[in-house]
């Protein structure tokens, strides 16, 4: 399977899934599509800006399509697609003078199986899958990878209505791909915090599960702050800037595959 059916089958999935899909009904309980437990129809343009060990830099434009499947009202399917563009000098094997090079990135599918228990309860569970369809070594990792995704949510109405506490985590391995390529061993993490402000502005500690331990680098640990402000038009739109910055990390972070030395995103998404 070449590159291009390989996107071009990722993205099928997730559109197709529309011929199933219904919309739950989430009262005036607001949902600004952070809530892995209440996965929305959405559609995302992101540019993402790393900063790199030895002043090196990665800029990530990703055009990314969520879907979920409601199968009834207490279960139901998220899916997603990811398709990356990177624009990045980044060192690498091909690269070990660190041109700058722009290209396709490593797509990602994920899959997981949502539940709700009941008003303040809920959780998903299901994998992430990347391949590697990086145009260079210097925009991906080279590597087939699964990554087991769980995650558990509560409410906290009492705060706000929206306002959720939750955890996810992963654990990302490879399983096939190019044997010159580094070994993926990594768990990630996300102690989420989700606070609804007035006027549907929001703000969310830990959006992404950047937290890791490294156990291809003896266990080594990387320890960001990671939050995120936004802005969302209920059922239509949602806006948002997040920026990471390591407070502690362990082990040479050079050796990281994913992570930096600051980063900010910026992200507008579209319901439908």
């Amino acid at each position: 399977m070449n590159k291009r059916t390989l996107v071009l089958a990722l993205l099928s999935l997730v559109a197709a899934s529309n011929a199933f899909a219904a919309e739950s009904p989430q009262g005036k309980i607001l949902n600004n599509g952070q809530d892995f437990s209440r996965p929305l129809a959405r559609i995302d343009a992101r540019y993402q800006y790393q900063l790199l060990k030895g002043d090196r830099s990665k800029n990530i434009f990703t055009f990314r399509s969520d879907r979920p499947i409601v199968l009834n009202d207490h279960w139901g399917i998220g899916l997603r697609a990811d398709l990356p563009m990177d624009l990045t000098n980044k060192v690498s094997a091909d690269e070990p003078d660190g041109a700058l090079r722009f290209g396709l990135g490593d797509v990602l599918g994920q899959m997981l199986v949502v539940r709700k228990f009941n008003d303040l309860w809920g959780a998903a569970a299901g994998a992430e899958f990347l391949f590697p369809t990086a145009t260079t070594g210097q925009m991906g990792d080279g590597k087939y990878q699964v990554v087991p995704t769980a995650g558990v949510r509560r409410s906290l109405p009492g705060l706000r209505n929206g306002s959720f506490a939750a955890v996810l985590m992963r654990y990302a391995v490879d399983y096939a791909g190019s044997p010159k390529r580094n070994s993926i061993s990594t768990l990630e993490m996300a102690p989420m915090f989700n606070w609804i402000l007035p006027r549907d502005w929001f703000v969310t500690l830990y959006p992404s599960p950047d937290i890791q331990v490294n156990f291809q680098d003896r266990g080594a640990v990387f320890l960001p702050f990671d939050f995120m402000v936004g802005k969302t038009i209920p059922e239509k739109a949602v806006f948002s800037v997040e920026c990471g910055a390591p407070m502690y990390h362990s082990g040479d972070l050079a050796q990281f595959y994913t992570t930096y030395e600051f980063k900010v995103e910026v992200r507008i998404g579209f319901f439908y």
